[in-house]
C-alpha cells in the first residue's frame, strides 16, 4: 500500500511538472508571437459560434472573395488596354517616323539631283539654267547652305550681284562647317569686288580665311581675289603682302608677276624686277612677263637691259593669234609700227579681235583719228565685250573716248567713258573720270561735270590737273 501510494503520488507530481511545462511554453509563444494566442482565441471563438453567424461570415467572406476577385480582374483589363494602347502609339510612331524619313530622303534625293544639274549647267556657262535648279533644290531642302552658296555664284556670272548677295545672306543661317561660311563669304567679297565695293570685299575675304584650311585650293583663290581688291582700291602694300601670302603656300610664275606688278605701282621697282625675273625662271612662255619686266627696267633707267628681255620675248614660240597679238604689243613697245601692224594683222585674221585695239592704238599714236575709229568700231561691233576681261574692255572704251574728243563727238565719247566706268578698273578708271569731266565740259553739263570732277579729286588727290578742274567746276556751278 505505502508503494501504490508512493506512486500515486510519484504520477500526480509528474502530471503537474508537465502541466507547469505547458502553461511555460504557452507563455513564452504568446509573447514572441501574439497573433499565435489570438489565432488560437479565434479558433476556439468559431467552435462556439452559431451556424446562422457562420453562414452570414462565410456569406461575407464570398462577397469580399468576389470583389478581390473582381478588382483583380478589372486591374487586369485595364493593364492589357495600356498595353494594347502602347503598342498602337508605338506603331503610329514607327509609321511617322517611315514617312517622315522617306520625305526626307526623297526631298534630299531630289535637291540633291538639281543641285547636281545646277553645278553641271555652271561649267558649261548656262546660267540661266544654273539659276533655274538651284532655286529647285533650295524648294526641296531650305536648310542647305551650299544650295544658296551656288545660287549666289550663278547670279554673279550673270552679274545681278545684289541677288547674289541676298542668298549669301541667307545662308549664312543655314551654314554649319567651317567649309560653307568660307564658300558663302568668299561669295559676298566676289559680288561686292564686282560692285566696286573694294572695302566690303576685303573685309568678307578676311572672314573667308579667318575660318579657312592654312593650305587649301579655296584659300589661295581667295587670297587672289583679296589681292584684286586691295589694288582696286589703291591699297598697293596689302596687296603685295597677300600676293607673298600667296607665294607662301604655291611659288610660281603667275603670283611672282602679281606681285611684281604690285611693286611696281608702289614704285618700287627694285623687288619688281626680283620678282620678275623670278617669274621668267619658272616660266619662260610669259609674253606679259616680260614685257612688265621691261616696264621696270626702263623705270630703273636700265633701257639696254630693258630692250634686250623684249627682244628675248620675240624668240618665244607659237603661231595662235593671241602670240601674234603679243608679239605685235612688243614691237610697238620698240616702236616699230611696221612689224607691229604685220604682227596684229595676223593675229586677227586667226580671230583674234582684240588685235583690232592694238592697230587703233597704232593709228592713235600717229594721229590717224579716222583710221583709229574705224578700228575701234570694228572691235566693238565684233567683240563681245560682255565676255571680255574688265581691264581689256575699261581700256578699250577709254581709247576710243580718246578717238571721239579728238574728232569732237562729245555725245559719244560721253557715252563711250560712262560704258568703260561700270568695268570699275582702277587702271583704266582715272583716264575714263577725268575724259568724262572734259566730255560734259564740253557739251556744257556743268552739274554733271562738277559731280565728277569732285568724286575725282577725292579718289585721286595727287592728279594736279584733276584738282585745277575741279576748284574751275566749283566756281562755275557756285556763281
Amino acid at each position: 500500500m505505502a508503494l501504490d501510494d508512493k506512486n500515486i503520488r510519484k504520477k500526480k507530481n509528474l502530471q503537474s511538472d508537465r502541466g507547469s511545462e505547458k502553461n511555460r511554453i504557452k507563455n513564452i509563444t504568446s509573447k514572441v508571437h501574439p497573433e499565435y494566442a489570438a489565432s488560437s482565441n479565434r479558433k476556439r471563438s468559431s467552435r462556439e459560434l452559431s451556424e446562422e453567424e457562420k453562414e452570414k461570415r462565410a456569406q461575407i467572406a464570398e462577397v469580399r472573395r468576389r470583389r478581390q476577385h473582381q478588382e483583380r480582374r478589372r486591374k487586369i483589363i485595364q493593364r492589357r488596354k495600356r498595353q494594347r494602347a502602347l503598342r498602337i502609339i508605338a506603331s503610329c510612331l514607327i509609321v511617322v517616323a517611315l514617312v517622315v524619313t522617306a520625305f526626307m530622303v526623297k526631298n534630299y534625293n531630289s535637291g540633291s539631283r538639281h543641285d547636281n544639274k545646277g553645278l553641271n549647267a555652271y561649267e558649261n556657262g548656262d546660267y540661266e539654267t544654273a539659276v533655274n535648279e538651284f532655286k529647285e533644290a533650295i524648294s526641296y531642302d531650305g536648310n542647305n547652305a551650299d544650295y544658296f552658296v551656288h545660287l549666289g555664284m550663278a547670279y554673279i556670272e550673270q552679274k545681278s550681284y545684289d541677288e547674289a548677295l541676298g542668298y549669301f545672306n541667307q545662308a549664312e543661317s543655314a551654314a554649319e562647317n567651317d567649309d560653307q561660311k568660307v564658300n558663302l563669304n568668299r561669295g559676298r567679297g566676289i559680288a561686292c569686288l564686282y560692285q566696286g565695293n573694294y572695302e566690303d570685299a576685303v573685309k568678307w575675304f578676311n572672314e573667308a580665311l579667318a575660318v579657312s584650311s592654312q593650305s587649301n585650293d579655296i584659300r589661295i583663290d581667295t587670297l587672289y581675289y583679296k589681292a584684286e581688291a586691295e589694288q582696286k582700291s589703291g591699297d598697293y602694300q596689302a596687296a603685295v603682302q597677300s600676293y607673298g601670302q600667296i607665294i607662301d603656300l604655291k611659288d610660281d610664275a603667275g603670283t611672282r608677276m602679281l606681285r611684281g606688278m604690285a611693286y611696281m605701282q608702289i614704285q618700287d621697282y627694285a623687288s619688281a624686277e626680283k620678282d620678275l625675273y623670278a617669274a621668267i625662271d619658272q616660266s619662260r612662255k610669259s609674253y606679259s612677263i616680260y614685257r612688265t619686266l621691261y616696264s621696270a627696267l626702263e623705270a630703273q633707267g636700265k633701257d639696254d637691259e630693258a630692250k634686250q628681255v623684249l627682244n628675248d620675248a620675240l624668240g618665244l614660240s607659237g603661231s595662235s593669234g593671241e602670240d601674234y597679238f603679243n608679239r605685235g604689243m612688243i614691237y610697238m613697245d620698240l616702236q616699230d609700227d611696221t612689224n607691229a601692224s604685220d604682227m596684229l594683222n595676223k593675229s586677227y585674221d586667226k580671230g583674234y579681235k582684240a588685235a583690232l585695239l592694238g592697230l587703233g592704238e597704232i593709228a592713235m599714236n600717229q594721229k590717224d583719228y579716222d583710221t583709229a575709229l574705224e578700228e575701234y568700231t570694228r572691235f566693238f561691233d565684233e567683240a563681245d565685250v560682255k565676255s571680255l576681261d574688265a581691264s581689256l574692255a575699261a581700256k578699250a572704251y577709254n581709247e576710243y573716248a580718246v578717238c571721239l574728243l579728238a574728232k569732237g563727238d562729245y555725245e559719244n565719247a560721253a557715252k563711250a567713258c560712262e560704258s568703260g566706268l561700270t568695268y570699275n578698273d582702277r587702271e583704266s578708271d582715272e583716264a575714263l573720270s577725268f575724259n568724262l569731266i572734259i566730255t560734259y565740259e564740253h557739251l556744257e553739263k556743268w552739274e554733271d561735270a562738277y559731280n565728277t570732277a569732285k568724286a575725282y579729286a577725292s579718289k585721286y588727290p595727287d592728279d594736279a590737273n584733276g584738282q585745277k578742274e575741279y576748284l574751275f567746276l566749283q566756281s562755275r556751278v557756285t556763281q
